[in-house]
């Protein structure tokens, strides 16, 4: 009997955010890909947020052959560049530095500045090229999908809003600053869920204007279980924390370092957060009888994150001079550049460092290989409150 993702019987894939960190997915994907040796995907439910949203809408339309799809990300992530997904021309950079400095001398006449530090209308592009909203129908139609949802954040109405293109079970829900609906899924809700703040420019859909999916979605794995996922994948990039160090000196953050912390949160404190809460109900669900359980709208739904085994502002650091020279003088001006690499792990889309991360996710995921195929085979059974 085909999975129904309304009563529990099927995996989601939870793809968070991370901008160039994206590509340690990508190098998971082609793990399990070769650990599971099949070819319709694994996950019929794929949710994704910020750079997640673009690596999500690929392998949905590869659901009837994820490992050709993830063959096909793979490829088109070594070829990125900066410039594949950015502006890094010297002369647009100093353009926006003349409006940001005209603002500040002009902003109390009514003159309105720039809306973002970067360019991406090269991603924009690039998403045009590479996402076919057909696809994804097509995905649907013959069942191997169940689900794809896209998460942004509206600026307009304050909360995270999870377009999803689905079969016809699943409905629209809402819930406190979080909400979902059914959309036919587009190059725009992708470059609208990756519009970085600060960063990027926020994206108009239907009238309303939105920005990076990770922003307001405090509850990440949401999306997957309003889907009806009774097991969730999630592949995460956080940075390993730093070990206490009392003899190390205090210095103030500069701006960029700021902004890199910053984007750490959106990323991944949310993840961390929400993944501990699913563990803790699933533990409280396990105390309970089977009268109880009945009694509770809970459910148990069972997890596994993979994570990186090598911190990535390490790695970004040893590739940092692959940033084209305008983003570098970017990155000296606003106290980024020689700092520990965490806003530079974010926009390094150069192929050393894309390449290096496809690499360790590729082996930190072999090498949980027996624990991955056991995970996607067992059968269904184990979780969280929706």
């Amino acid at each position: 009997m085909k999975p129904d993702p309304v009563h529990g019987q099927a995996t989601a894939l939870v793809l968070q955010g991370g901008g160039a960190r994206g590509a340690y997915q990508v190098g998971a994907l082609r793990a399990i890909s070769e650990i599971m040796r099949r070819r319709k995907s694994p996950f019929p439910i794929v949710c994704g947020s910020s750079v997640g949203a673009i690596n999500a809408a690929p392998l949905a339309v590869a659901s009837m052959h994820f490992p050709r799809g993830v063959r096909r990300l793979e490829r088109l992530w070594r070829s990125l560049h900066c410039g594949s997904v950015y502006e890094t021309r010297m002369a647009p950079l100093l353009g926006t530095a003349l409006r940001w400095l005209t603002t500040l001398v002009l902003g109390r006449f009514g003159h309105i500045g720039p809306s973002s530090l970067l360019d991406n209308s090269p991603l924009a592009r690039l998403l045009e090229r590479e996402v076919h909203p057909d696809a994804i129908s097509r995905a649907i139609a013959c069942d191997a999908l169940h689900a794809l949802c896209i998460t942004a954040s509206s600026y307009d109405h304050g909360k995270a809003v999870t377009f999803f293109q689905a079969n016809a079970t699943l409905k629209e829900w809402s819930r406190a600053r979080r909400s979902g609906e059914r959309t036919r899924i587009t190059p725009e809700h992708l470059l609208a869920s990756s519009a970085l703040p600060f960063v990027f420019s926020p994206v108009e859909l239907g009238g309303a204007y939105y920005g990076d999916g990770s922003m307001r979605l405090t509850s990440p794995l949401s999306p997957a279980i309003h889907s009806g996922a009774d097991r969730i994948l999630v592949i995460a990039a956080r940075d390993h924390e730093p070990e206490p160090n009392s003899e190390s000196p205090h210095i103030n953050p500069s701006f960029g370092e700021m902004v890199g912390h910053a984007l750490d949160i959106l990323f991944n404190d949310n993840l961390d957060s929400d993944h501990e809460r699913l563990i803790r109900i699933n533990h409280t669900l396990s105390l309970l009888s089977d009268e109880g359980r009945q009694k509770t709208p809970l459910r148990q739904i069972e997890s596994l994150m993979l994570s990186p085994s090598r911190d990535l502002r390490l790695i970004a650091s040893d590739h940092a001079t692959e940033l084209p020279l305008a983003i570098r003088l970017l990155m000296r001006s606003i106290g980024s550049w020689g700092s520990d690499g965490r806003l530079v792990s974010y926009l390094l889309f150069e192929p050393g460092y894309i390449g290096a991360l496809i690499d360790l996710g590729y082996a930190d995921t072999m090498a949980r290989a027996d624990e991955v195929r056991e995970f996607l085979l067992a059968p269904a059974g184990a979780a969280v409150s929706l």
